[in-house]
């Protein structure tokens, strides 16, 4: 794992660098050809090496003649035009060994930052998860990715190719005429500045269009789960209209840059064109000198030298605008991975207390300031007992658990499990001891059976029904044909919400921790359900925390703790909070007036 898209480079270097050398050969064999070009033709005009007046020429031609072939023009074409053969094929060789570094470069980076990701975001805090949001993340790990590996694919294969192409086109033509060299060395920096400029403006629009995406994301993220909310309210055709609209501003923006990009190439033919010209222009005074014949071959060379450049640089301005995509993509996916998510393990602090948790002069704010939500709080929780929390809404309850699975880190105070504090406790290791049903029932696409597993992946199918009837799920899932390997959709769209809540509950059972938590998890059942449910509950020798809204949920408890806005306002026994705790005692009068009704 990386926490940087540096590190994922460095571990692939041997690939991002032999890609690039590679890729320098093939050029030179570009640079090359042309030259062969000119020597074939100096041949048939000047019969010997040693008579050409450009000595660049000279040398080449002596070369194709080392094969020591009998002499003529026919044959010099052949000779020269195997070399350029060769030289095509073993360059086509090496050209596939150096894609095929990039390509394994690319996906093997991309890859290795993907899966950084998902372990970052697995690890991320609850608060920083808030912070970044669920749909950046899903655009980071998806689209900003990808962009990043074809940033890497293009600069493998390009970022040395197109210096070498280019100084060496420039070289070449000084060599061949100085005039042409001049008429290079203008246009040359001239294509490179107004590219730059353009893709400097570009660039910058390129985080707009990424926030934009990730504001799409979102909205498509929303409307999906919030779907039969939308239908049921009537809202479908506002929603339509919202993410038409989010799509027309990110069309626009994507339109502005593409807009600008597209002046890039029809920019480039028309210098390039112009320098064509001028060529022409420069040397057709000497086509007919006694030099004609050398200065015609000079032409096709230098011809084929300002389509290598066209070509490079029309290849330049593409992989830089996508490698500059990528540098973006790159600062996004670092935000994701700088996030620390390394423990800070605080020296050990004991306590002597029966209580299997403990909550001292707790502080906590969502903000990470002086604004607490909960100030100075304390309470215990005796090992094997029930321990009930109510409240109403905004009150804290969930927020208590986030604390005591470390979701969230307090700000002062001490949290003690058994007497010692969390937070000199690792994670894993705190919440092997704990086990949560959350409020929103969360499944997973696969069998019953894979899902019991999460709990306990050594549990034996004896160990599986014998929680699912604990948790009143065992009639439900033996009805099924195939029984434990009956597959569940993902979020388990197949099954009823009290389904789901009774199977997450037996998955938390079979995973035999210390501290079995309900938070609000049997808010889908019916009292009869709920009520057999508990009775089971009550016969394990585990200490249960039960967070719910209703007091018949927790009215048998061996204490309860009433919550209102982050403050204690009542502990004890349910017939200690209806004489002592007006809030316990409202909240229990309201629920049953509505049963009677």
């Amino acid at each position: 794992m990386v926490n940087k898209v540096n590190e994922a480079y460095k571990h692939n270097i041997v690939g991002i660098i032999i890609g690039p050398l590679l890729k320098v050969i093939e050029a030179i064999f570009d640079l090359m050809i042309p030259l062969f070009m000119k020597a074939i033709i100096d041949l048939c005009q000047y019969s010997e090496p040693i008579n050409i007046p450009n000595a660049i020429s000279s040398r080449f031609a002596s070369f194709i003649r080392i094969f020591n072939y009998p002499i003529s023009p026919t044959n010099d074409a052949l000779v020269g035009g195997a070399i350029i053969l060769a030289m095509g094929i073993f360059g086509y060789a090496i050209t596939m060994v150096a894609q095929f570094m990039a390509a394994k470069s690319a996906t093997d980076v991309t890859k290795e930052v993907r899966d950084s990701l998902f372990n970052k975001i697995l690890h991320l805090s609850k608060k920083d998860k808030e912070k970044i949001g669920e749909a950046k993340l899903l655009t980071i790990i998806n689209s900003d990715t990808n962009q990043l590996q074809q940033a890497v694919l293009l600069f493998v294969r390009l970022i040395v190719r197109v210096p070498v192409i280019l100084i060496g086109s420039l070289i070449f033509s000084y060599i061949l005429d100085y005039r042409v060299g001049i008429a290079f060395t203008v246009i040359v920096p001239l294509i490179i500045i107004i590219n730059a400029y353009i893709l400097n403006k570009t660039s910058k629009k390129y985080i707009l269009i990424q926030e934009k995406l990730d504001d799409i994301n979102k909205n498509t993220l929303e409307v999906s789960k919030g779907s039969r909310v939308v239908r049921s309210s009537n809202s479908t055709s506002k929603e339509i209209d919202t993410f038409k609209s989010k799509t027309t501003n990110y069309q626009n923006e994507t339109m502005k840059v593409n807009k600008i990009n597209a002046f890039i190439n029809p920019l480039t033919f028309a210098l390039t064109s112009l320098v064509l010209v001028v060529i022409i222009l420069l040397l057709q005074k000497d086509l007919f000198s006694s030099l004609g014949g050398s200065i015609a071959s000079t032409i096709i060379a230098e011809m084929a030298f300002l389509a290598q450049i066209f070509f490079v640089t029309v290849q330049l301005t593409s992989a830089t605008n996508d490698i500059v995509k990528g540098h973006v993509s790159k600062k996004r996916i670092d935000e994701v991975l700088n996030i620390s998510t390394n423990e800070k393990l605080s020296s050990s602090k004991e306590i002597d207390t029966e209580a299997i948790l403990s909550f001292k002069d707790v502080c906590f704010s969502f903000n990470n300031n002086d604004e607490y939500f909960f100030k100075d709080l304390s309470f215990e929780v005796k090992k094997n007992s029930s321990f009930g929390i109510i409240g109403g809404t905004g009150s804290g309850k969930s927020t208590l658990v986030n604390l005591i699975e470390r979701f969230y880190e307090i700000n002062k105070g001490n949290i003690y499990l058994e007497g010692n504090d969390i937070s000199s406790i690792s994670k894993n290791d705190l919440r092997k001891d704990i086990s949560l049903v959350n409020q929103k029932a969360s499944l997973f696409k696969g069998s019953i059976k894979d899902n019991l597993l999460m709990g306990n992946p050594n549990a034996s199918v004896e160990e599986m029904w014998e929680v699912l009837n604990k948790a009143e799920a065992f009639e439900f899932v033996n009805k099924y044909e195939d029984k434990l390997e009956h597959q569940i959709l993902e979020g388990g769209t197949n099954l009823s919400g009290g389904q789901k809540q009774r199977l997450c509950i037996a998955r938390s059972l079979l995973k035999e921790s210390k501290i079995l938590i309900l938070d609000d998890s049997t808010s889908a059942l019916d009292l009869l359900t709920e009520s057999k449910i508990r009775s089971a509950l009550n016969k394990l020798e585990v200490t249960k925390i039960i967070i719910s809204q209703r007091v018949a949920s927790i009215r048998n408890c061996n204490q309860i703790m009433v919550l209102d806005n982050g403050v204690i306002v009542g502990l004890g026994t349910h017939n200690e909070l209806m004489k002592k705790c007006d809030i316990y005692k409202e909240i229990y009068n309201s629920q049953i007036e509505e049963e009677n009704e």
